[in-house]
């Protein structure tokens, strides 16, 4: 029963929640009381071993290990979220979509929880869905053209790595005697296979080359849905990553070579972007990239070593719980900074943080846990892992290379937060600081909710309750047994020397002379260095001038012309009645909970053309992932039925 209600309350509250925040002015209170509840729930079902099937809807639950202490990680980052919206979007905005952003976020949160919570493959599929495309609206909800732009990329990446994933649990199926139960997962599986699992599962990950999606969206999304969105649903895509390889590639060491270096390309790749950036959002966006790096260098341990795999295994539960708590940190201090200074360029934020003492330590705290300082959480997390790297050595040969570049990584992680202190704790207040000066910096909500965020780093730093966290996951991801670390002996402290050296080094020879100009932050890369815009959009236009010249080419023979003709009227029939029904429901939708708030004054009401270009823009994004939707089940279902003929 808790099963259910842990993924049912949300979902079920939403339009509850977002109703009385439109009527009766509610705000985000009904909302604190929800995430509340679902967080003493997690708490009960962290202690406790259950499962539920409910086979009318296809749905199969599970509570043990790793499934209990994602599901309590979520609904705690919401709930300090949901604290910090309550100032954020009384003092960010005109409170015109409030009721909107509450609906979506409520519905992701049952979504998340329950891809965290499923035990089988179907099951994550589907929550896995709802939470990318519900997440979707948090990206647009400020509606600037930069906010439609990076909502367009991320439904995009979301769409096309949903239909891979489920072209990927199709051919898989016939593998499995079994069905698609996690827990009954056989290797056996084909690597085509695989990749396209991986491919799935990565794009919501961030993982490289499926990036391009991450810095776009979380610099401008709402602070509190940025923390969500870094901490939490990057780990959804990890957590698909994981049971690939635990249930269908474990000891397959070519696997763990493939992850090794999509692991490494996207930690380095996701370091530099930091290191350039000077949007403080954008930069703890690109670390989010650089971040998920590491715990895919760290799954690729796991598949190499096999069943000598346990120091992996806990390295990867605990980073990820590590990343998960930091962000929480990181960008609510970043939302703090916006809501006081309405920016977030580092030129604009400069120096504000010196009258705010406690707020520093608090971001010292976070960006030490991220670099893996010795002391803290992230240091035990990222030990298990170059540890594990290193084991993993004898069996892959690249692992050395590998190695190298895991410490120079963490390196530039330590780089970057450095730049970031220095910035906004340190350096003179700049003009736009000294504009804006006065006044409280947060409420008692505001505090509260960075309080919380900062308390589970009293604990998570201490290698006794770090290896009891760990013991909870460690056979999802992996198994094995955990024997002692030496955690403070110099085999292990000399990784944190090395990457402490590197990080200090990079900032004084790199930072502050290569991305400082005049005593202002710049940055320095290059304007065609945007592979979305250099490589995808090219390709995709590439697909379709070449997809127009094979039709022209059938429309040349008369019977084919015909049969095109009566299959494209088929297949544009069924387009035009599902999109036509999803936007009879979206308008529906947008008359009633999502309408705008009525209360606007007339002056701000008398802008038809602004609201009917969002409202067909926002349609037309809903009508095309539809589309694709119902073209890929096309393309799937043909390449099952003609494939086994060939």
């Amino acid at each position: 029963m808790v099963l259910v209600t842990l993924v049912l309350l949300p979902i079920l509250s939403a339009p509850v929640c977002a109703l009385l925040a439109k009527k009766l002015r509610a705000g985000f209170y009904p909302v604190i009381i929800v995430c509340a509840v679902e967080t003493a729930l997690s708490v009960a079902l962290f202690d406790a071993s259950s499962s539920l099937s409910l086979p009318y809807a296809a749905i199969c639950l599970a509570s043990d290990g790793f499934h209990a202490v994602y599901a309590l990680a979520s609904s705690f980052a919401w709930l300090v979220s949901a604290l910090f919206s309550v100032e954020y979007f009384r003092r960010h905005g005109d409170g015109a979509h409030d009721a909107r952003y509450i609906f979506f976020y409520l519905l992701t949160l049952g979504a998340t929880v329950g891809v965290f919570l499923s035990a089988d493959l179907f099951t994550t599929f589907i929550f896995f869905e709802i939470a990318s495309l519900s997440s979707y609206v948090w990206v647009l909800h400020d509606e600037t053209d930069g906010a439609m732009e990076a909502a367009r990329t991320y439904l995009s990446v979301a769409i096309f790595g949903g239909m891979v994933l489920l072209f990927g649990l199709l051919l898989l199926s016939p593998y499995q005697q079994n069905g698609l139960n996690i827990e009954s997962l056989v290797p056996g599986a084909p690597y085509a296979v695989g990749v396209l699992l991986l491919f799935g599962f990565g794009a919501k990950a961030g993982m490289f080359p499926l990036h391009i999606w991450l810095p776009k969206a979380h610099p401008v999304a709402p602070a509190p849905a940025s923390s969500i969105l870094s901490g939490i649903l990057t780990k959804v895509g990890v957590y698909g990553i994981i049971i690939t390889t635990v249930r269908l590639y474990a000891g397959d060491v070519k696997w763990g070579v493939l992850l090794f270096v999509l692991g490494t390309v996207t930690l380095l790749l996701g370091a530099v972007l930091a290191l350039l950036s000077v949007d403080i959002k954008r930069t703890l966006a690109c670390s989010s990239m650089s971040q998920i790096g590491f715990i895919l260098t760290g799954i690729g341990a796991v598949a190499a070593l096999g069943d000598e795999c346990a120091l992996a295994s806990a390295g990867v539960v605990l980073y990820m719980l590590n990343h998960t708590l930091m962000k929480l940190i990181l960008f609510t201090i970043a939302g703090i900074i916006h809501m006081n200074l309405h920016s977030l360029d580092l030129n604009d934020i400069r120096g504000w943080g010196r009258s705010h003492p406690f707020i520093g330590i608090a971001f010292a705290l976070g960006g030490a846990g991220l670099a893996g300082i010795p002391g803290t959480g992230g240091y035990i997390a990222k030990t298990l892992l170059h540890e594990a790297i290193v084991e993993s050595a004898e069996i892959a040969p690249i692992a050395h290379t590998v190695e190298i570049l895991f410490l120079f990584g963490g390196g530039c992680t330590l780089a970057y937060m450095i730049k970031l202190f220095v910035c906004v704790f340190i350096e003179k207040p700049s003009e736009h600081v000294t504009k804006h000066k006065g006044g409280r910096a947060v409420t008692v909500a505001t505090a509260l909710a960075l309080m919380l965020a900062v308390l589970p780093t009293a604990f998570t730093c201490i290698p006794a309750i770090a290896k009891e966290v760990a013991a909870r996951g460690m056979a999802f991801a992996g198994g094995g047994e955990w024997h002692d670390v030496e955690f403070f002996g110099w085999e292990c402290l000399s990784g944190a020397v090395i990457t402490m050296t590197v990080g200090i080094v990079l900032y004084f020879a790199f930072v502050r002379t290569a991305t400082r100009r005049g005593g202002n932050y710049v940055n320095i890369l290059p304007a065609w260095c945007d592979l979305e815009r250099t490589v995808y959009v090219p390709v995709i236009n590439a697909l379709t001038r070449a997809g127009g010249a094979v039709a022209r080419l059938f429309g040349e023979n008369v019977l084919t012309s015909r049969l095109c003709r009566w299959g494209m009227a088929a297949a544009g029939f069924v387009c035009h009645l599902v999109c036509d029904a999803a936007d009879l429901i979206v308008y529906a939708l947008r008359r009633t909970i999502l309408r705008p708030a009525r209360e606007r004054t007339r002056a701000k009401r008398s802008h038809p053309v602004v609201d009917a270009v969002y409202r067909e823009r926002a349609t037309d994004n809903f009508s095309y992932s539809l589309i694709t939707t119902v073209v890929g089940v096309c393309v799937i279902l043909l390449f099952l039925f003609i494939v086994p003929r060939l």
